[in-house]
């Protein structure tokens, strides 16, 4: 693929050829969509229907998992299951999130609209499997199945958002990304109302696999438009790009990205009900969290793809979530919801940001694939255990202080790690 500017195609003016483009200028409007149109040209399908496909298979990647903790008491209750075990409900799919990524590069070769079509199609199959899901054999199968479709389908994104979408790589990874939470976001707020209604928890689970079906059936014109029926032109896998400096970059700054949410996301509510607050309220502000994480991925989905260089959105955000977190730890009575509306959204920009990475860093969409394997692989199972961490230091110490002082010295990490993504080394991966 053609990588103008290091790596990633800036879009041209008017009057201009792409190659002409200048790094780090804005394009117009009319030749962003004409470009965005070229992309989805070469597979002969719409821009309209590529998208709608990559906004419903993301709708579908957190909802299996986010809609347990929520009935994860009465699942507990139910199955005479201790809090160690009713805990796995979370933890394994996080794992699989990380350790089957590492399958996408070989099932990327028989095409990634196929995988991602499947992948979808197990999840979904997985999930309605979960109405018999008062045994305790097929609910931990079905947690482990969905966990390895999860990984599968998550990883495949980039490298198709890098095949359909060359030029508006920030714009296509802001919306499936808005998509990723919006899922989780319904499923942690709608999964009780059902199981109060239906008056049935495995019902209640197994209701999220209507999203599967409505992503398998747009996800299938987009199989039938890829450009090769077996492997869509994609080669052997190659290794993973584990000697590359910018790699371990990129893959550092994903396991930042996922150990700042997954870790607010375990501790933000406990931190102010030691404060005294009621439990509603705390939950209120971890909604609030998880609310405004769309507000940092809309702008960068905006914005992002203006000029070349990641960098100013990586000290923006990074500096943005270091500082809330930091504040929540040593001063969480002032400004609260300001506190973690500010956390929500500068961690969500910065995951958006860690999505997009791959695709402007890799030399093709074969090394796309690899390192977005490599950073998802690693990220997800480090991600797994950050906030057992975090609680680690809350007991040891005693206090939340130093914990989310800690988060807030990621949140800087990740800044000091932004200089490794200059426009300069796009592309630079696999060249």
């Amino acid at each position: 693929m053609d990588r103008s500017s290091g790596g990633r195609r800036s879009l041209p003016y008017e009057g201009e050829t792409a190659s002409e483009t200048r790094v780090g200028e804005s394009p117009t409007i009319g030749r962003e969509v004409a470009m965005t149109d070229r992309g989805a040209a070469d597979h002969d399908v719409s821009v309209v229907l590529v998208l709608t496909a990559f906004v419903l298979a993301a709708l579908n990647l957190r909802p299996a998992i986010a809609s347990v903790p929520p009935v994860l008491e009465v699942i507990r209750a139910d199955l005479a299951l201790s809090y160690t075990a009713v805990s796995l409900l979370t933890t394994i799919p996080m794992f699989c999130m990380g350790l089957f990524a590492f399958l996408t590069p070989r099932i990327a070769q028989y095409g990634r609209e196929r995988g991602l079509f499947w992948a979808i199609v197990l999840v979904g199959l997985a999930t309605a499997a979960r109405i018999a899901g008062d045994s305790v054999a097929i609910l931990f199968v079905t947690t482990i199945v969905v966990g390895i479709a999860i990984a599968v389908g998550q990883t495949l994104l980039p490298a198709l958002v890098n095949e359909y979408f060359p030029d508006r790589a920030a714009f296509a990874t802001g919306v499936y990304s808005i998509s990723l939470a919006v899922g989780a976001t319904l499923a942690a707020g709608l999964t009780v109302p059902v199981y109060q209604i239906g008056g049935s928890w495995t019902m209640a689970l197994a209701s999220w696999a209507v999203l599967a079906v409505a992503a398998a059936v747009v996800l299938v014109p987009l199989v039938r438009g890829s450009r090769s029926g077996s492997g869509n032109g994609v080669d052997a896998p190659q290794r993973l790009p584990w000697r590359s400096p910018i790699a371990w970059a990129v893959t550092l700054f994903f396991v930042c990205a996922s150990t700042i949410f997954y870790s607010g996301l375990t501790w933000l509510a406990p931190r102010y009900v030691a404060l005294g607050w009621d439990e509603s309220f705390a939950g209120f502000l971890l909604t609030t969290f998880t609310l405004t994480q769309v507000v940092g991925m809309g702008l960068f989905m905006l914005f992002g793809d203006r000029v070349s260089d990641r960098r100013p959105w990586i000290f923006g955000m990074g500096s943005a979530t270091a500082a809330s977190l930091v504040a929540i730890g040593v001063a969480p009575s002032t400004y609260p919801w300001l506190l973690v509306a500010v956390l929500g959204s500068g961690s969500g920009g910065l995951f958006t940001i860690a999505l997009t990475l791959p695709i402007d860093l890799a030399a093709d969409g074969s090394t796309t694939d690899r390192l977005a394997t490599m950073g998802m692989g690693i990220g997800y199972m480090v991600a797994a255990i950050g906030p057992s961490v975090v609680g680690g230091i809350r007991d040891v110490t005693g206090s939340y202080v130093p914990a989310f002082v800690a988060l807030g010295t990621v949140g800087v990490f990740m800044v000091a790690l932004g200089v490794a993504f200059s426009p300069g080394n796009d592309g630079a991966v696999g060249a």
